[in-house]
């Protein structure tokens, strides 16, 4: 491995006008937070007079160099160079708007690649997801709202801060950023050794994602492979970008391989499990002399403790003999699934009855369930039995969870459905379902009892929907459910004793009476004390704050919440027996598969 590491200012590292640095399409977005940034402004801010700071590395696939513009490959330090980029165009737009039009246009060459002859582009090429985006802020257009809210943010920031600063103030900044804020460019010729080097320096510093190691790992390889291979591997993941934008793609890749091996795969164990599977299944790769490294290692115990021996889903058969793959089809199939994983995640198929039961599925905290539909989809089930299958989740998944029983052994039992037949899957997935779930006894006492704080309000919310529709008995006409104006209401409001929530939502405490304060954390969250809602609730003290909400609760179109008019008081007491009238309700709902 040849690597040229050069220690440049901002102005060096920016000033040579045939250097284009290129941030590729397989690259992640901006991702820096609001923390990120002002620490990146603190550090330039701190640097004393005489001295240096060093912003950091960055690692550049760079050819040799020629006449014409020279396009560097950003593999590490797109974070750090796109922040910097930002701070120098915001700074430069404001010098420009005071009339500092030199120094203006000595930050604008920096910012800008031309080559003799040439056209003028920027320096730093969002060529990934971000581009359009970074171009509209730079030209501050609002018009529209903006999809990647950390590269929005950042300019906001940014432009804040600058807006702030008086002028002198502002030009000892800029001194310092471009003279004394120094990177180390670390140039490597071969793409193989550029992404080998950028796993070896974050390794020793900040942790990388899983997704950023397998990233590395397959673009490094297929580097190996050869040019035809690399470009294929490079044009794959920032089609796995795409799909995958707006999700979790590490626990795609976790989902991804649980599906793909039938067994459960902890968080740890993503990297090292991707590696065998790419070294077993990819035919090219039997070339590579570290193959040997990548077999399958020793079960490991599990990280929240073991999980009970359970049989394989019934009906289904023994997973598949690895079949080998060329390095292309490889690809193809990993970015088929991440297309369909991003469907099922952000409820975006072509079916719109198949929609409503994953966004079920999302409010009900269903994350498990998502490798082995995506093998169903994949695997070309028809719509008619997707649909079946994702009724019968619904109502497993959210029994167990009601129930609370282990997650652990929820995840095993979807990974080993991954071996069911995609083109007939119903059966065999009803009779697993039916060996782990609970009794309708258990399930009629937990959801009775069980609570539903703030991080699970849209299950709740997904109960009250569900046991609302039935009310109806035209779910698919209920126009009022699902709207942005409807939300879960807690009819003994969630705070109680303060002063502020006495005067906007009457005296509780006196109206519960004795206890009233030691007993409400119990109930409050309780089934029996949501409702659905829509508006805003105006509520004077009183002695009987329940009366007050009576008479908007009377007005709404939602059943549940109507008939609450008809009582006289909600108490304890009340919740108590209207979560026991709700569950038996939730039995006939979510049957047993």
């Amino acid at each position: 491995m040849i690597i040229t590491p050069t220690s440049l200012t901002i102005t060096q590292l920016f000033g040579s006008t045939n250097e284009q640095y290129v941030i590729p399409t397989y690259q992640r977005r901006y991702s820096w937070h609001e923390r990120q940034v002002w620490e990146l402004i603190d550090d330039i801010l701190l640097i004393d007079e005489g001295d240096t700071h060093l912003l950091g590395s960055i690692v550049c696939l760079a050819g040799h160099h020629t006449a014409g513009l020279n396009r560097l490959e950003l593999v590490d330090g797109q974070q750090r160079l796109t922040t910097v980029t930002i701070i120098l165009e915001c700074i430069r737009q404001r010098l420009d708007r005071d009339g500092e039009t030199d120094e203006a246009a000595e930050v604008a060459r920096l910012l800008s690649a031309k080559p003799l002859g040439g056209k003028a582009l920027r320096k730093v090429a969002l060529d990934s997801i971000d581009s359009t985006e970074f171009d509209r802020l730079v030209q501050n257009n609002q018009e529209q709202p903006f999809q990647n809210q950390q590269l929005a943010g950042a300019f906001a920031i940014v432009r804040g801060w600058i807006a702030e600063r008086g002028l002198e103030e502002l030009g000892a900044f800029l001194y310092r950023l471009k003279n004394q804020a120094v990177v180390i460019r670390l140039d490597v010729s071969e793409a193989k050794d550029a992404f080998k080097l950028f796993e070896t320096i974050n390794n020793r510093g900040l942790k990388l994602s899983p997704t950023d190691i397998i990233k590395n790992f397959l673009l490094g390889n297929a580097a190996r492979f050869g040019a035809d291979a690399l470009q294929e591997a490079r044009n794959s993941w920032a089609a796995l970008i795409v799909h995958l934008d707006g999700t979790n793609p590490d626990a795609f890749f976790r989902y991804y391989l649980m599906a793909l091996v039938g067994t459960r795969i902890t968080a740890s164990e993503v990297v090292a499990k991707f590696k065998n599977v790419f070294m077993s299944q990819v035919v090219e790769s039997a070339a590579l002399p570290e193959r040997h490294l990548y077999a399958d290692p020793a079960e490991p115990e599990d990280e929240e403790g073991d999980e009970p021996a359970v049989e394989g889903p019934p009906g289904a058969t023994a997973p598949a003999p690895v079949q080998q793959v060329s390095f292309v089809e490889f690809l193809a199939r990993l970015v088929q699934c991440a297309k369909v994983y991003g469907e099922l995640v952000l409820v975006k198929t072509a079916d719109a009855r198949i929609n409503r039961h994953l966004r079920n599925l999302r409010m009900i905290k269903a994350v498990q369930t998502y490798g082995f539909l995506m093998h169903l989809r994949v695997g070309g089930c028809p719509d008619k039995l997707f649909r079946e299958v994702l009724k019968l989740t619904e109502s497993f998944v959210l029994r167990r969870h009601v129930c609370r029983e282990r997650a652990n052994e929820t995840e095993a039992l979807f990974a080993r459905l991954s071996v069911v037949d995609p083109e007939t899957p119903v059966e065999a997935t009803r009779e697993a379902y039916r060996a782990l779930c609970p009794s309708d006894d258990k399930f009629r006492e937990e959801f009775a009892g069980t609570s539903f704080p703030s991080n699970l309000i849209e299950r709740a919310r997904y109960c009250l929907e569900r046991i609302e529709a039935a009310r109806h008995g035209a779910h698919d006409e209920l126009q009022v459910l699902g709207a942005a104006d409807v939300h879960v209401e807690h009819i003994i409001p969630q705070k109680i004793k303060t002063k502020k929530a006495k005067e906007e939502f009457g005296d509780w405490v006196t109206y519960l009476g004795e206890k009233a304060e030691s007993h409400h954390p119990k109930y409050v969250a309780c089934i029996g004390n949501l409702t659905l809602f829509a508006g805003a609730l105006n509520i004077i003290a009183s002695n009987n704050p329940f009366g007050m909400k009576k008479q908007a609760y009377k007005d709404s179109g939602i059943l549940l919440t109507k008939e609450l008019a008809s009582m006289q008081h909600f108490k304890f007491k009340n919740v108590d027996q209207r979560s026991s009238v709700l569950a038996a309700k939730a039995v006939e709902l979510w049957p047993i598969p």
